[in-house]
């Protein structure tokens, strides 16, 4: 009887792949290894060797197992014949017709079908014994189908020019179930979810070893590197199924005890540790992780190269790189061994510019920061060749000009022992367009509201710069997701046409803000509702299907809010603002409030009553000079007041305020209510004449916010406020002296901090902080804030934006130039978190302690030093 085993591209070695050992490896050791497989077309007289197909990292005989050298042997004696009798060296090869193909070890009929249809053999077919190359392809067909650990083709007979064929195939057990055990619940959810096991499908030894590498790969990511996994099977003979069960084992959890650098002078151990993101483990640091990941570590290597190339040294080298496990049995740590080749630190000979014509040579030697005779930095090259954060590198001066398909090559060439010739070979290409610009994803917004942010428009040279700041105007208008808009627009290039098209594809955010508030007050409890709209359409209001529930999408902003606790104390406001008057970014708008208070219906004990009633008419426009982000606002406001006995800092009977306000100021900020980067700078002169009796002074205000990135997630802010109010007739000014202290929700009522301009501060009650005439506090003059926080994106969502912050703030109010001192402030540190939810708007949390002792107004307070909670809502603390 004659017989044939599998068949694949002949290979003379088998290759064992077991995985080695986790505990140790080297660098190379963790790339996985692809066998070669040893195929054998076999005769009897060869039947004790019967090679499989089956991918399995080890030695690959199913039967009897034979060397490597015996498996290399039967491919140099026997690579040629197929099929041969008793003899197999005697027999001629010949022609013979298949007259049927019969299947056996398969349990269905359809699996009988499909090993027939694999096979590509049929009645019929002419086939060359020995020798016939489809009766191997046949073998190799059945086995890609994955479910058979081994398959023969052999002879049941001939008659005259024809054979009977029968194919032998064995099937692969199928997976009942499987189990992990050893571990908590949720990593055998995790795991479980993540292993490439599928019940009822067969089960290949493969399979088996995939698995291991899931759980090896998983609690290595979690720092067990000594993890070790045992597999046992239960077999059930009649359904030819298999149980398996993991049985794992973690181990101890191993964190980088040593970071080990060898053959490094130049630069310092220290050095190249702080330059990678793998950390030791130290007891002074415990919040730094110092686990073990491998693709991070990839990257430390990396680093530790461009460390070297920062400073000069072209050549350096990672010679070698290891990481093991020491200590295994007591107290486990892993070591990383980095073994360096600094090489000597190499000066710039010569520098030329080849292709470029758009721009000099000087030009480009400027904006690439490296001369003739300078040390050679790698970083600085790369980034003022590609791209840095000011876009005055190389490249943005071309791509900032239409050369959309601008390339540079620079070619590094060592000279001597010591010096470098750089070679920049500039392809400067055509000077492209903007084609079609498109947005996508507005579903409320209008698409003529985001237009209008846009800074590429249709037939403008192309410019990267300018699709930078379409971003940056689109995510300040904060009706649209930071996520939706990080990637930039969809871009598609034209090179027939030399136009570049682009896609805004934006997510729409809930920007209207509903807010509900209680405070207690002089006169108790003090309810307040406002709705604020900031994506409204005035032009839709008589428009009955576009109140959905309201009309908007034209961005404008429409705000109505009251505040009340019944007959005592009223207060209505109402605030329009369209962004874009007559089709140019210029705001017009007005506000409009009345309140007033009766105090005799809160109390027998107190007396007076107070009507106010206020207008404010306001432009602004956006400027071109000194640059984009500047713009100037001019507002004329009214105020009319009518106090019955209430208040003493106010005139008895009618009087009246009119005030001029005029502002310029600068953002470029990236995000307008949890900024990472930018600036925003404001100064402020407003001036209420003295005109017959109307209340007087003049007031200049000069605020600063400043935000620097430290990765993607965190950031820093530095926020300043200084303040002057003065007079301009000389006389006392009682009326908008800054009062610094507290938050919205600690006021102590109307009384006390009407016609005072109230700057908030964590850590400290409201108002403690400035001059006081009978223990009372009256406000200051000069005001003076500081305030510094560290903060962390943690919550970018379009249903949830959260930044949990560190802060420290220093503040004070003086009443003259005399009494002032800038080194005499009240300082307060702490911890808060801003969160913004669209349909309540901005809520700020802070917890912080006063590191001043301060002079209380409270009777129930000491003013020593304590930790304070705070909050406040639409308003923050610290911008």
């Amino acid at each position: 009887m004659l017989f044939v085993t599998p068949s694949k591209p002949p290979s003379c070695c088998v290759v064992n792949a077991g995985a080695p050992k986790l505990a140790v490896w080297p660098n190379d050791a963790r790339r996985p290894v692809t066998p070669t497989y040893t195929d054998v077309l076999s005769h009897t007289l060869f039947s004790d060797l019967q090679v499989t197909d089956k991918p399995e990292s080890r030695a690959l005989f199913t039967s009897r197992s034979v060397s490597v050298a015996a498996a290399c042997l039967a491919f140099a004696v026997l690579a040629l014949p197929a099929i041969a009798q008793t003899n197999p060296f005697e027999e001629e090869a010949g022609q013979y017709e298949i007259l049927g193909i019969s299947v056996e070890g398969a349990e269905s009929d359809f699996t009988r079908t499909y090993v027939r249809q694999s096979s590509g053999l049929s009645e019929g077919q002419t086939i060359t014994i020995p020798g016939d190359p489809s009766l191997s392809d046949a073998i190799r067909s059945i086995y890609r189908f994955g479910s058979f650990s081994d398959v023969k083709i052999i002879e049941e007979r001939r008659l005259d020019d024809g054979i009977y064929l029968a194919i032998h195939v064995k099937e692969e057990p199928k997976l009942s179930d499987f189990r992990i055990e050893g571990v908590k619940r949720s990593h055998r959810k995790k795991i479980a979810e993540d292993l490439p096991l599928i019940r009822r499908s067969p089960l290949r030894p493969e399979a088996i070893e995939n698995a291991k590498r899931v759980i090896r790969e998983f609690y290595l990511e979690k720092g067990y590197p000594l993890v070790q996994t045992e597999v046992s099977t239960v077999e059930d003979p009649e359904t030819n199924t298999l149980e398996v069960v993991f049985d794992i084992d973690k181990g101890p959890k191993v964190r980088v005890q040593e970071i080990a650098v060898e053959g490094n002078e130049a630069i310092s151990d220290r050095a190249v540790r702080k330059t990678m993101k793998t950390k030791e483990r130290t007891w002074w640091k415990f919040w730094q992780k110092s686990k073990y990941d491998r693709s991070r570590y990839q990257e430390d290597l990396e680093r530790v190269v461009e460390l070297y190339n920062e400073q000069g040294y072209y050549g350096a080298r990672l010679v070698s790189d290891s990481v093991y496990v020491r200590n295994e049995e007591s107290d486990p740590g892993m070591v990383i061994a980095l073994t360096v080749e600094e090489g000597p630190q190499y000066q710039i000979r010569d520098i030329e510019w080849d292709g470029n014509t758009v721009y000099t040579d000087e030009e480009l030697e400027t904006a690439l920061g490296l001369a003739d005779g300078d040390t050679y930095n790698g970083k600085r090259l790369t980034e003022n060749l590609f791209g840095n954060k000011n876009s005055s590198d190389v490249a943005s001066l071309y791509f900032n000009r239409g050369h959309m398909r601008f390339r540079v090559e620079p070619k590094i060439r060592a000279v001597g022992e010591d010096s470098l010739d750089i070679m920049m070979d500039i392809s400067e290409g055509e000077v492209y367009r903007f084609g079609t610009i498109g947005i996508a994803g507005n579903q409320k917004t209008k698409e003529h509201v985001i237009r209008r942010e846009l800074v590429t428009l249709p037939g403008q040279t192309f410019s990267r710069d300018a699709i930078q700041e379409s971003i940056r105007r689109l995510l300040q208008l904060n009706y649209f997701s930071q996520e939706s808009l990080a990637g930039g627009p969809g871009i598609d290039v034209n090179d027939a046409e030399n136009t570049v098209d682009l896609e805004y594809t934006v997510e729409e955010t809930g920007s209207d803000q509903l807010e509900l508030s209680g405070t207690w007050g002089s006169f108790g409890l003090i309810l307040q509702l406002r709705f604020t709209f900031n994506n409204f359409s005035m032009q839709n209001v008589l428009k009955g299907k576009e109140w959905r529930p309201l009309p908007s999408g034209d961005g404008q902003r429409l705000s109505v809010g009251i505040q009340t606790n019944g007959r005592t104390y009223q207060q209505y406001s109402l605030s329009f603002a369209e962004p874009w008057f007559r089709g140019k970014p210029r705001q017009v708008g007005f506000s409009l409030s009345y309140s007033r208070i009766n105090a005799s219906i809160y109390s027998s004990l107190s007396s007076g009553k107070l009507s106010t009633m206020s207008s404010r008419l306001f432009y602004d426009q956006a400027l071109k000079w000194p640059d984009r982000f500047f713009r100037t606002s001019t507002s004329i406001g009214y105020q009319y007041f009518n106090n019955d006995d209430y208040i003493s800092t106010l005139d008895q009977g009618v009087s009246h305020q009119f005030t001029l306000r005029q502002t310029l100021s600068r953002n470029s900020t990236d995000h307008p209510i949890f900024p990472t980067s930018g600036s925003r700078l404001t100064l402020s002169a407003e001036v209420a004449p003295p005109i017959g009796d109307l209340v007087q002074y003049h007031k200049w205000r000069f605020q600063t916010n400043w935000n620097v990135p430290i990765g993607k997630k965190f950031s820093v802010g530095l926020n300043t406020d200084f303040g002057f109010l003065g007079s301009l007739t000389g006389e006392r000014v009682d009326f908008e002296r800054f009062v610094v202290g507290g938050s919205p929700f600690e006021t102590s009522g109307f009384n006390t901090f009407f016609g005072k301009d109230i700057v908030y501060m964590r850590g400290y009650p409201i108002s403690v902080i400035g001059p006081r005439q009978d223990d009372d506090p009256i406000g200051g003059l000069i005001l003076n804030k500081f305030t510094g926080e560290f903060r962390w994106g943690a919550i970018q969502s379009p249903q949830l934006q959260a930044t949990p912050y560190l802060f420290v703030d220093a503040a004070n109010t003086w009443d003259s130039f005399s009494a002032y001192n800038p080194a005499q402030l009240f300082r307060s540190a702490g911890l808060g978190v801003r969160v913004f939810l669209p349909i309540l708007g901005m809520v700020e949390l802070a917890y912080g302690r006063n590191l001043d002792e301060f002079l209380p107004i409270d009777s129930g307070d000491t003013g020593e030093k304590r930790w304070l909670f705070q909050f406040t809502i639409g308003q923050g603390f610290g911008q």
